[in-house]
């Protein structure tokens, strides 16, 4: 028989960090895919590629290890997994898996982090 899930004081930490590196590189990669690109091509200006692209590639390697840590805690099946680990390398993805796994985080530990509270004022 399976264990309940029992929430851990590091798991809102680990869910923090993912939220936030799930943010960061799927900014960088719009800024890079939607401005970078474009200026690269019409204008032969390197300078945002370079920079953001550095950036992405090397923050995408940490979100890579911070997703797969945050899935293997949620119990994510594996064909699940590999498209949140791929989620950084598609525009706009790495937020949508970030709200799906949010979700799905709140649902397995939302009744243990606030325990509903009486109403103030007696219901009649």
């Amino acid at each position: 028989m399976a264990a309940p899930f029992q929430l851990k004081p590091a798991d809102r930490r680990v869910l923090l960090r993912y939220r936030v590196l799930a943010y960061t590189t799927a900014v960088l990669l719009i800024i890079l895919v939607f401005v970078g690109v474009p200026l690269q091509i019409w204008d032969n200006n390197l300078w945002i590629v370079r920079i953001v692209g550095t950036m992405h590639g090397y923050l995408y390697l940490v979100y890579l290890v911070v997703a797969f840590e945050f899935t293997r805690r949620l119990r994510v099946p594996l064909l699940w997994m590999i498209p949140v680990l791929l989620a950084g390398t598609v525009p706009f993805c790495a937020i949508v898996a970030e709200r799906l796994l949010t979700r799905r985080y709140e649902r397995m530990v939302g009744s243990d982090a606030q325990p509903e509270m009486a109403p103030a004022v007696p219901q009649p």
